[in-house]
């Protein structure tokens, strides 16, 4: 008896155990069911993860943790239950609690394999309880393409409650490339209002547009009042702020006196990324001048302070090669006269150029 192998329901029932071993076990045991070769037996354990999460005491944040790592893909004929279940479940937890992101990440991958299950994401879009609709909007982005149709009903979710709000800005980020015209009003409006975290997921998703486009070679996204917006982001406290401004600006050009003013401004900058980045966004604008050169020379040369190699390298490592090519002779002087791995580095970036 000892050596019984247990069913998915006793594992279920462990999970809850007071024993910290006696859950570990079930985790174990429960995602070695969740993935194995065996489909009846994959599917019956996700079955009782599912109608384990509708009980009273249920280990809701464990099993959807389970769901989500463990169970790929979900067979379609669970899609509707397995909805229903993790919506339920989740009005019984906090907006805050880890275990939401979970649950968004199992009904991205229901929705996935099962795009009709979109009607039902959408309706957790508006649910009472802020849990659910974070959850909801947060799996959106994840689904792709077939939950384009829902990003207008993200936008105004972007005044929802903060976890809510930054779930609903990730997802609108994740597919603006597919719809454009709905995402991108919605970011610029984010730039200019937002701070922190979500002012950084708003540059970042625009810088993403942009840089899709150029890739294409299609027109760059109407972005009106942009320079205006960035102002206070190219000033902001965090570095990573600063870094996003900076190179969408660098990418959006030409750009007016005032910001180039600005730009060339953080070229004194404390971070090493944040003057780089300044740099290289100069560059873009056709707006090279000795010292922009120079502190990029500086920083490729620091081989005593390795952040500021590699806020250059990093800075330099996806710039076109029009650009490039405007330092390349500092790059030639670099890797004729410095030493170390940052000049491999340096002289890889060389054979990129003609």
């Amino acid at each position: 008896m000892a050596n019984r192998v247990r069913s998915a329901d006793e594992w279920v029932v462990l999970l809850s155990s007071p024993s910290a071993s006696e859950r570990e076990r079930a985790v174990e045991g429960l995602g070695d069911a969740l993935g194995a070769e065996d489909e009846a037996l994959r599917e019956r354990t996700a079955q009782s993860l599912l109608d384990a999460l509708g009980q009273p005491g249920a280990a809701v944040g464990a099993i959807l943790s389970l769901l989500q790592s463990a169970w790929w893909p979900p067979p379609v004929r669970l899609a509707d239950a397995a909805m229903r279940a993790v919506t339920a479940a989740l009005a019984t937890v906090d907006v805050a609690s880890p275990a939401v992101e979970d649950a968004a990440l199992v009904l991205a991958n229901v929705c996935r394999v099962a795009p009709g299950q979109c009607a039902a994401l959408e309706a957790a879009l508006g649910h009472g309880r802020a849990s659910v609709r974070r959850a909801a909007a947060g799996a959106v982005g994840r689904v792709g393409e077939a939950a384009v149709p829902l990003l207008p009903r993200l936008v105004p979710m972007l005044q929802d409650e903060e976890d809510v709000a930054g779930a609903a800005l990730e997802s609108l980020g994740a597919l603006a490339s597919l719809a454009p015209g709905v995402a991108t009003p919605a970011l610029l409006e984010q730039v200019r209002t937002v701070e922190g975290a979500r002012l950084y997921l708003a540059l970042t998703a625009l810088r993403s547009l942009v840089e899709d486009a150029r890739r294409k070679g299609a027109p760059l996204p109407a972005l009106p009042g942009l320079e205006a917006s960035l102002h206070r982001a190219v000033k902001e406290g965090e570095p990573a702020i600063r870094v996003e401004a900076l190179t969408l600006l660098g990418l959006t050009g030409p750009a007016s006196p005032d910001v180039l003013e600005r730009v060339s401004g953080r070229l004194q900058d404390t971070n090493p990324s944040v003057a780089a980045c300044a740099a290289v966004a100069l560059l873009r604008l056709d707006a090279s001048s000795p010292a922009v050169v120079a502190l990029l020379e500086f920083q490729l040369r620091a081989v005593e302070a390795p952040e500021q190699q590699e806020a250059a390298l990093s800075a330099l490592e996806d710039v076109e090669l029009a650009t490039l090519s405007r330092v390349k002779e500092m790059l030639r002087r670099v890797t004729d006269t410095s030493s170390g791995p940052g000049r491999d580095s340096v002289r890889r970036l060389l054979e990129r150029l003609p």
